[in-house]
Parts: C-alpha cells; sequence; structure tokens
C-alpha cells in the first residue's frame, strides 16, 4: 500500500535528501494550490449554489481526509489511534477552529469568489500568522524581514483588487468571507502550536480534520444542504481534495520534521502559482491581467522573504 511505502522512506531518512526534499515540498505545493479551482469545478459538477450544499460538500472531503490519516495511524502503530482523556479538548478546540469554522467560511465565500482571487489571498494567509503568532508566542517576534514580506504581500492584495482604482474585483460575500477564513486559518494554525504539544501530528491532523468534517456535514443536514450526481469527474474531484488535505498534510508535516521549517517553508511560493495556472486550465479565467502578474510576484516575494533566513 502506498502508506507503508511512504512510511518505508520516510524510516530510511530519505525525506532528508535536499533534492527529495525539495521535489516532495514542490509536489505537496502544487496539490495545494490547485484546490481552490477544483473546488470551483466541482460546484459546476454537483450544481453547489448555496451555503448548505458548500457545507455537505466540504464535511465529506474533511471525513473522507480525517479517516484516511487516522488509517495510516493504525497501520502504522497496529493499533487504533484513540484520543487520551488530556487530547480531547485540544483535539475539539482546533478541529471545530481550524477545520469547521475556517473551511465552513472557506467554502461558502468560493461560491462568489473567483478562484485566481482566493489564490493570491491564500498566498497571504503568512501576513496574519506572523500577527498572531507575535501576540502568541515569546520566541517567535515580529522582526525587519517578517516586516518587509508583509508589506509585500500586502501590496500584491491592494494591487489585485484596487487596479484601475476601485473595488470592483472584491465583493464582501465572496472575496471578503474567503480573507476572513484565511485570518481564522492563521489563528488556528498558531492554536494549534499550543494546543498539540505532545500529540502525534498525523493523529493530531487526523482528528482535526474529522470533527470540524462532521460539524460541517452536521450542519448542512439542518441547513437542507445536498449535492447533485456530479458523476466520474466529480466524485476524481472529491477524492483528489480528501488526498490533498491528507497524504499532502502528512508529507509535508513529516518534511518539515526531518528538514526544519525554514529550508521547507520556502516552497510555500509555489502555491499561488500553480493555483492561478490551474484556474487558467480548469475555470478558464484570464490569469494573464498585468494586475494577476503583480499581485502574484508580489505575494510570492513576500512569502520567500518571510522564510528565508528562519531559524532551522
Amino acid at each position: 500500500m502506498v502508506y507503508r511505502e511512504i512510511g518505508r522512506y520516510m524510516k530510511k531518512n530519505y525525506l532528508k535528501i535536499p533534492a527529495y526534499a525539495a521535489l516532495l515540498a514542490v509536489f505537496c505545493q502544487i496539490l495545494w494550490g490547485v484546490v481552490f479551482p477544483v473546488i470551483k469545478k466541482s460546484y459546476l459538477l454537483f450544481n453547489i449554489n448555496d451555503t448548505g450544499s458548500t457545507f455537505l460538500f466540504a464535511g465529506i472531503r474533511f471525513i473522507t481526509a480525517g479517516i484516511i490519516l487516522l488509517i495510516v495511524c493504525t497501520i502504522r502503530d497496529k493499533k487504533f489511534p484513540f484520543m487520551e482523556k488530556n487530547e480531547i479538548v485540544p483535539l475539539l478546540t482546533l478541529g471545530s477552529i481550524q477545520t469547521g469554522f475556517t473551511y465552513g467560511l472557506q467554502f461558502a465565500g468560493m461560491i462568489s469568489a473567483a478562484s485566481i482571487n482566493c489564490s493570491i489571498l491564500n498566498g497571504t494567509s503568512f501576513i496574519f500568522m506572523t500577527i498572531f503568532a507575535h501576540f502568541m508566542f515569546k520566541d517567535d517576534k515580529i522582526n525587519t524581514r517578517k516586516v518587509l514580506g508583509s508589506i509585500f504581500g500586502f501590496t500584491g492584495i491592494l494591487v489585485c483588487f484596487l487596479w484601475g482604482g476601485s473595488f470592483e474585483s472584491f465583493s464582501l460575500k465572496g472575496e471578503g468571507v474567503m480573507l476572513l477564513s484565511i485570518i481564522s486559518f492563521a489563528f488556528g494554525t498558531n492554536v494549534s502550536r499550543k494546543v498539540t504539544k505532545g500529540i502525534d501530528p498525523i493523529k493530531a491532523s487526523g482528528y482535526n480534520l474529522l470533527i470540524g468534517g462532521l460539524e460541517l456535514f452536521i450542519i448542512a443536514l439542518f441547513m437542507g444542504g445536498r449535492l447533485s450526481n456530479g458523476g466520474i469527474f466529480g466524485f476524481s474531484c472529491l477524492l483528489f481534495l480528501a488526498l490533498a488535505s491528507s497524504i499532502c498534510l502528512m508529507l509535508w508535516t513529516s518534511l518539515v520534521s526531518a528538514n526544519g521549517v525554514g529550508r521547507i517553508s520556502v516552497f510555500q511560493c509555489v502555491n499561488p502559482l500553480s493555483g492561478a495556472l490551474a484556474a487558467s486550465l480548469l475555470l478558464g479565467e484570464n490569469v494573464l491581467q498585468i494586475k494577476y502578474i503583480l499581485s502574484l510576484i508580489l505575494v510570492v516575494t513576500g512569502i520567500v522573504i518571510v522564510n528565508t533566513g528562519k531559524k532551522k
């Protein structure tokens, strides 16, 4: 099975080989970048146009992803990773904030938001992570490098949405809600650093996705959410999204553990680029407009500046 092969590579420290690590890091970021266009495509295939249906789709995705990760833990440890008593509250908190609330906002906002706009906004999540980390951790304060990178990222947002002198491409129920989800994700990421200490990262991620997915699924049922028959292509999109949330998360966590944050995080610059390319190929969005090109350059530069020179 693929999980056993991944585990075998990890045990042999293949993840510490620079070329191999770089290849896997780029692979993860490409898949995560493609997520936004695939979600938008899935909305068309499953005829999703209301909040309840987006929650149902998101719930199925994250429940599937969480189960996959818990199966990986079971295969690795040869026993099911039940939550310990001291893990219940932290994992419930993390799942509710980082998956349930955050992705509820994201999937709802994407009904109205353009995919390329989502990719650019998502690329600036590091700005909010930096701000929250400054107030939540004594050893992660804002410095000159972080300020400079954040200026580039914020300028990228302004170029994207103020090009031509107006906010015409920015809607509160679309890009506005997406921005709130990104802020929530940044907060949840820092909360994760606090509440998951001592908990196996794959186990924590599995329950994070499963708990948040169940919350979204239950809310969707009360809201009358429903999905049309998306066909084989629609099912393939849903499976891809679940795998992107599970296998890529597992690989990324292992890469950071084996190589250090500084060496791996810089590859996040690939994410908005792959998202823009996928938006063009899958949705036919015109991503070659000057404002998008400049925005991507600024955001990618900001990501590189913030992540270059980090401690291992």
